[in-house]
């Protein structure tokens, strides 16, 4: 049997995330502007001017999409290498990661707890029981970043769950920015279209076991993809090798441009010694091995990020009163009938019991908070560019 395409070697762009932002910045208006408003979000987390809405863990449902080619077995990923992902995720995003004593002792006391959870969902789209896992045959031995057609069944992949309630995250072989750039995957930024939302993640590096190949082989790149889900930039900014950029975070030092491999400390660029750069997070290109962590910085821009254009995954997971559900569509009706954060937040606030007991008010509170906020942010940003 051949070797899946999967196997061939990549350049050293390992991820086609913003080449997939730059694309929707081109040809998008609304997600400039949705992006531009996530940012002014970011400012006031970083500046302390907002507080995240929730104080405990939250878990986002998954469905992983497993689109394979049948001349590749290897593809058709098992359930347990799937498991095995979601037990990195978990552990990664949570900081129990075992290899987080690798973090040099100037930094662990940056090392977050994101309190971010992940699990595969239990119900389908239409209420069915699920394991969170979809299979999908195509005769495709590759598949483009530029046209996501790993992300339609019209296209040879997989058609989506609704990104409001899932996070979509596909499996395939040799994901690409270009013909022969293969990349180890990408992911949608907040913002973007809801058909294409989600993460992709080639066949060999992803999970622990089965297809996973080294240097890609623990799970990391899937911690990465989800990171630029959930906003996060990459560590080094983007700017080529100069030192101009960042990655809108404070607490992640400035850095020339991505480190691959295995660096020792320190490694010094941009004149940020005597520490050098912060190669051992998530949001960089070495590999899984060396890498242990995301910052306090990190975690308070994905926060902002639940509380605002990714809302509906924290409201889901709150029960809502039916008071609020009432005023929150009449205020969702009165302000737009596009989609992005205002559509998600509509959707996630239309179930759910009535709270009972302190905790659970509690709880409801934060996600009446977290809703209100991202609302306001929508009708705020449609006022100020309506005509004066």
């Amino acid at each position: 049997m051949a070797d899946s395409p999967n196997a061939r070697s990549r350049s050293g762009e390992l991820c086609g995330t913003m080449a997939v932002h730059y694309k929707l910045l081109g040809q998008s208006e609304s997600y400039r502007q949705r992006s531009a408003m996530f940012e002014n979000r970011a400012l006031a987390y970083e500046g302390r001017m907002r507080a995240p809405a929730r104080t405990g863990p939250i878990t986002i449902p998954m469905v992983v999409h497993v689109v394979h080619n049948p001349a590749f077995p290897a593809e058709n990923i098992s359930r347990a290498q799937v498991e095995s992902q979601i037990t990195v995720l978990n552990q990664d995003f949570r900081a129990t990661n075992l290899d987080r004593v690798g973090v040099p002792t100037v930094w662990t006391d940056r090392i977050a707890d994101c309190r971010i959870q992940f699990a595969l969902a239990t119900t389908d789209p239409d209420g069915n029981p699920t394991e969170g896992v979809t299979r999908t045959e195509t005769t495709k031995t590759s598949f483009s970043a530029e046209d996501d057609d790993v992300k339609s069944t019209a296209t040879g992949g997989a058609d989506p769950w609704p990104s409001d309630e899932y996070l979509n995250l596909w499996v395939c072989a040799d994901p690409r920015t270009a013909p022969g750039n293969s990349i180890l995957g990408y992911a949608q930024f907040p913002g973007g279209p809801v058909a294409t939302d989600g993460v992709v993640i080639a066949t060999t590096c992803f999970g622990t076991t089965g297809s996973a190949t080294k240097p890609f082989h623990l799970g990391r790149t899937a911690t990465h993809e989800v990171g630029h889900w959930l906003s996060l930039r990459h560590i080094w900014g983007d700017d080529g090798s100069g030192c101009s950029g960042g990655d809108l975070v404070d607490d992640t030092p400035n850095q020339a441009s991505q480190n691959f491999g295995k660096p020792q400390f320190p490694h010094i660029s941009c004149n940020n010694g005597p520490d050098g750069d912060m190669f051992m997070n998530y949001m960089d290109y070495t590999d899984d091995a060396a890498m242990f962590m995301f910052t306090t910085g990190q975690s308070l821009r994905m926060n902002a990020c639940l509380d605002g254009p990714r809302a509906s995954f924290l409201v889901a997971a709150r029960p809502q009163a039916q008071p609020v559900q009432q005023e929150v569509s009449s205020m969702a009706a009165a302000t737009t009938s596009g989609r992005g954060e205002m559509g998600a937040t509509q959707s996630a606030a239309s179930t759910g019991p009535a709270p009972a007991g302190g905790a659970d008010e509690l709880a409801d509170l934060e996600g009446r908070v977290a809703l209100l906020r991202s609302l306001l942010d929508e009708i705020n940003g449609i006022l100020a560019r309506a005509p004066h």
